[in-house]
């Protein structure tokens, strides 16, 4: 239900509705016990920072998660990820032409 909700949240270029599905997806995979205090703390990070969603990404324990934010926040959830002690942060504009 998540996965085909978000799919059309992102083919609908809709990030308001794919936020909150990135927060319940990671919830689940929490109850699964896939994620790690690490990637909870990073998650949470973002998120206290104005990411939109954000989900451990991948296999889980693995140290990878996804954060979507908007323009306005990006710096500050950046921030707060290294400070949360992220080691590396990659940024992905999409849709967005040059």
């Amino acid at each position: 239900r998540i996965a085909n909700a978000a799919r059309r949240a992102i083919l609908a270029g809709d990030v308001a509705a794919l936020g909150p599905l990135m927060r319940e997806n990671h919830a689940l995979l929490q109850t699964m016990t896939v994620s790690s205090l690490e990637l909870d703390r990073l998650v949470e990070a973002a998120l206290r920072a104005g990411a939109l969603g954000a989900k451990l990404s991948g296999g889980g324990r693995g140290g990878n998660m996804i954060a979507l934010v908007t323009p306005a926040s990006r710096e500050a959830v950046r921030a707060a990820l290294l400070a949360a002690g992220a080691i590396r942060v990659i940024s992905t504009i999409v849709g967005q032409e040059d």
